[in-house]
């Protein structure tokens, strides 16, 4: 069977939705022809967290409580991401398909390309960089935020971060999942870390430095357009067939079981 695109746009929901949801499309995607591509944000704001990464020693709860931010850890590894008026995006498929990718490497390159081509569609002019040495260099630094932590395939805009990834692979599936911040609210992420206040502030200046935002790209385009835009690239790149299809009945009640 010829490999299908099923498109789910989601709304603002809770951290704990969220990554239920992507752990269902995962469990269930085993050998199907059918690839998931899923647009969702979060309300309230959230951090997620690497798998890899330690809460305990990471976040600041109580600023988190203040703030009436939530924290959820994600079944992908990475760094911490603060999703404050983002688009999260998740792309689910058997790893049976061979056409996207047999490797992490692969995946990633794929996924960047469709990410760029709908980017620019959107207006915003972006282009991978490998950071092969930085990536090395800094891979076991767990308590670096996202955007400052160097990846291969990087998309980059102006010189500087624009989107976040991190992927799982298991015997039957992969997940990819990551985030494009519309405005600069991600910068907000150190706040909510355990640290110093020197180190908060750093990490504050870096971010500014080192990372954009789709705002600061296209002023003129709302987030429903972006979304459009990045949907179009994925299927453009792909070259399978898509349609959308939101949740049914059923998967919405296993999800809102779902453990946290």
């Amino acid at each position: 069977m010829q490999p299908s695109i099923r498109i789910i746009r989601d709304k603002e929901l809770p951290a704990k939705f969220n990554m239920a949801a992507d752990r269902l499309l995962l469990a269930r995607v085993q050998s199907s022809p059918e690839v998931t591509l899923r647009f969702y944000g979060w309300s309230p704001p959230a951090i997620s967290l690497g798998c890899m990464q330690d809460p305990a020693t990471l976040l600041d709860f109580g600023a988190l409580a203040r703030g009436g931010l939530e924290w959820v850890k994600r079944p992908t590894g990475g760094r911490a991401v603060l999703h404050w008026n983002d688009i999260t995006y998740s792309c689910v498929f058997s790893t049976h398909l061979s056409c996207f990718g047999n490797t992490i490497r692969q995946t990633y390159a794929l996924f960047s390309r469709c990410l760029m081509n709908g980017l620019a569609t959107a207006g915003v002019d972006c282009r991978a960089q490998d950071s092969e040495a930085e990536f090395t260099a800094t891979k076991r630094d767990l308590k670096l935020p996202c955007f400052l932590s160097p990846n291969r395939d990087e998309i980059m805009a102006r010189g500087k971060k624009i989107a976040g990834s991190a992927q799982k692979r298991t015997g039957d599936a992969v997940l990819q999942h990551g985030s494009i911040p519309v405005d600069g609210s991600f910068r907000q992420l150190p706040e909510f870390l355990a640290m110093p206040a020197a180190g908060r502030e750093r990490q504050k200046t870096l971010l500014g430095k080192k990372c954009i935002c789709l705002e600061e790209m296209a002023p003129d385009s709302d987030k429903e357009y972006f979304i459009d835009c990045l949907i179009k690239g994925f299927v453009e790149v792909l070259g399978i067939k898509a349609s959308e299809k939101a949740w049914d009945e059923e998967e919405l009640s296993e999800i809102n079981r779902s453990p946290s």
